[in-house]
This record gives C-alpha cells, sequence and structure tokens, in this order.
C-alpha cells in the first residue's frame, strides 16, 4: 500500500518575508495563519544549520486550513533559475477561474510566464504558469469538467491548496524507481507533453515536448516528474541554508515514525502534535514526511 498522501506544505525560501505576505495576501488572497523562528532541530533534519531562529510565516488560501505555504527568511541566491536545474520547481494550485485570475494578477508581482491555456491532452484542463517575487513557479489551474483520469479536488476559494508538485530531473525512470522503492507509488505512464517553463529556460521551441509522468498520491494529491534536457543543472543551494524557490515539500504519510531516529515535533498548523522526519530523493530534493 502506498503510504505517501496530501500535500500539506510547500516551504519557499526568501529573502523578503513581508514581501512574499503583501503579495500572496493581495493577489491570492491566502491569509498569514502563524509566524514564529526556525527550531535548532528543524533546521539540523533539513541539513541547513543556518536558518535555526530564522523567521518563518506560514499562509494558507482564504476558506481552506489543509494547505500551507511555508516562507523562511534567508540570503538571496542570484544564480537561482527555475526548471533550469533538478528538484521542486513548481507548485500546482487549484483555482475557479483561471482566466480571470489571470487579468487580475497582469499588473502584479507575479510575473506570467505562461497565459492561460488548455493543456495539450485534455480541453478540460486550463492552466497558466506564473513567477512569483522569490523565483517560484506556480501553476495555476481550472479544471472545467470533470476528467476521469484525474482525482482532483474542488477549490473552495478563488485560489484554493496546491495538489500537485513538479519534480524535475535528469532520470524519469530513476525518479519513478525512487519512489516506487521508497513510498511504495505505483509507477505512471511515461507520457510525452509540452512545458512551457522547461522551453522558456531552455530557448526551445514551444511546442517541444518532455518525457512526464504522473504519480498518483493518497488524498487527491499529485507528483508530477518531468524529465529535463541533457543541459539540466544540479541544483545549487548556499551553505548551510535550504535550496533556492521552492525548498521543501511536506506530505502526510501513513506510516509509523518508529523506523525514522530523528523525528522532530511539526511546527505546520493542524499538524502540531505530529512528528516529521525527512528524506533526500534521488535529484536530493527535501521530502519532509509528516506521520499521521
Amino acid at each position: 500500500m502506498m503510504n505517501l498522501g496530501k500535500i500539506a506544505a510547500v516551504t519557499i525560501s526568501t529573502s523578503d518575508l513581508n514581501k512574499m505576505v503583501e503579495v500572496y495576501q493581495e493577489f491570492l488572497r491566502y491569509r498569514v495563519t502563524k509566524s514564529g523562528q526556525i527550531t535548532a532541530k528543524e533546521s539540523s533534519a533539513w541539513g541547513a544549520e543556518n536558518l535555526t531562529n530564522a523567521d518563518y510565516v506560514v499562509m494558507q488560501p482564504e476558506k481552506s486550513d489543509d494547505f500551507s505555504f511555508r516562507f523562511i527568511h534567508q540570503p538571496y541566491q542570484s544564480n537561482y533559475i527555475a526548471f533550469k536545474s533538478v528538484g521542486w520547481n513548481a507548485a500546482e494550485l487549484i483555482v475557479e477561474d483561471v482566466d480571470g485570475l489571470a487579468v487580475q494578477l497582469e499588473n502584479s508581482p507575479f510575473k506570467i510566464i505562461g497565459s492561460p491555456a488548455d493543456l495539450s491532452f485534455t480541453k478540460d484542463i486550463r492552466a497558466m504558469q506564473v513567477m512569483g517575487p522569490a523565483n517560484e513557479i506556480l501553476y495555476l489551474t481550472q479544471f472545467k469538467n470533470k476528467v476521469p483520469e484525474f482525482d482532483s479536488p474542488k477549490p473552495r476559494c478563488s485560489v484554493d491548496q496546491t495538489f500537485i508538485v513538479v519534480l524535475a530531473g535528469k532520470s524519469l525512470d530513476e525518479m519513478q524507481g525512487y519512489f516506487h522503492a521508497n513510498f511504495k507509488l505505483p509507477k505512471a505512464t511515461v507520457i510525452e507533453s509540452r512545458i512551457r517553463s522547461i522551453s522558456r529556460v531552455f530557448n526551445f521551441p514551444a511546442d517541444t515536448k518532455y518525457k512526464v509522468a504522473a504519480l498518483a498520491l493518497k488524498d487527491q494529491s499529485m507528483i508530477e516528474l518531468d524529465e529535463l534536457p541533457k543541459k539540466g543543472n544540479d541544483r545549487l543551494s548556499l551553505d548551510g541554508y535550504l535550496p533556492a524557490g521552492i525548498a521543501m515539500v511536506s506530505f502526510l504519510y501513513y506510516e509509523s515514525s518508529e523506523k525514522f531516529k530523528s523525528t522532530y515535533p511539526s511546527k505546520l498548523p493542524n499538524h502540531e502534535l505530529r512528528r516529521c522526519s525527512v528524506k533526500r530523493g534521488i535529484t536530493n530534493e527535501l521530502i519532509e514526511l509528516i506521520h499521521s
């Protein structure tokens, strides 16, 4: 039985916490539900010792509380370009009206890097891509009709939770193998799909297709695996800090924490009584497990 469930949080490192709060509040209607300092236990588990006592802010959607963005303050990393390197590269949020959102975001600090368009394999899903103030990439996705092969959540407000996270790597087979071996996730069919975010940074034609697989988790969540071109880089981070952009993804984990020697208490809203542990994936991505 697969043991990886809901995407509970996406952690983004930023050199300007106030800007993140303002922008997510004003344009995505997210609200601050918690703030504080990173503990030594957390920073040590994440391999980011320099973040002990660093400020963080947690924001949640306007009308739901089962997903959080956690923004953590750390120095700016000038060499980070999303989708140029492996690791967590994007968070996909379910929204009510993607075209309406595009109009609202036109003159905002969110840079539209892909205007609303129907997906190449179905007209029932329409999405746009934006880059936020910390160079994080968000996909904003609307389901016009129920798509049988996708068990997607319904949006409860204009911009709701992250239901898919995007992991880029150099070998799709290796990424699938890792999640299958470590979390019992069934391997997914590999398809070829247009990914504008990748083509943009590598200066490839917009209609270039890449190998993609969507791993289904419990709780209506997914991990999209994208295979980068050969020129893709390893993800660099400043010594003692988290990776730039989307640094870590937290999932509900349906297995005992006893196997994990070093656990620490979760500080995320609604999960404060749970234990957490961290694994590093095949692309060195940080996977935070919230033991349920």
